[in-house]
């Protein structure tokens, strides 16, 4: 593994452990405060303004902590600051009440870039795993 590898994985395990241990506003600060950043999930855009009040919005209604269990992780080094990352997990969100819910395998493609030293989320997509064995609208009947 490449020291660029490995500082990437460091900056996925704070970003994992700040959300994990429910400084989410410190998860969200990993993400580059840009307007070219995008945050899309499940088909869903957000800039970064929109993600950070979407998490405080969360956090007022109860979100304690979210937590990402990765199940597999494979990396392309673009260069000395950006990497691409492509990870399959699972996400479960817990509330303070203590309920929980658990999202299905979920694949999300990271774009992290290293800016003034310290490597940041510039680009996220992420979408779960369709469930069961849909039949494609290519294939003849």
């Amino acid at each position: 593994m490449s020291e660029i590898e490995t500082q990437v994985i460091q900056a996925e395990n704070d970003l994992l452990g700040s959300l994990r241990s429910g400084d989410l506003a410190r998860g969200v600060g990993m993400h580059l405060d840009s307007a070219e950043y995008r945050n899309i999930w499940n088909g869903e855009m957000k800039t970064h303004s929109e993600l950070s009040t979407r998490i405080a919005m969360a956090v007022e209604k109860g979100l304690s902590s979210i937590d990402y269990q990765v199940a597999s992780r494979e990396m392309f080094v673009i260069d000395q600051s950006n990497v691409m990352a492509t990870l399959v997990a699972i996400e479960t969100t817990r509330m303070n009440t203590g309920e929980s819910k658990t999202s299905g395998r979920t694949i999300i493609s990271i774009l992290w870039r290293k800016i003034d030293g310290k490597w940041c989320l510039g680009y996220l997509h992420a979408s779960e795993e369709p469930q069961g064995t849909a039949n494609p609208a290519w294939k003849e009947k």
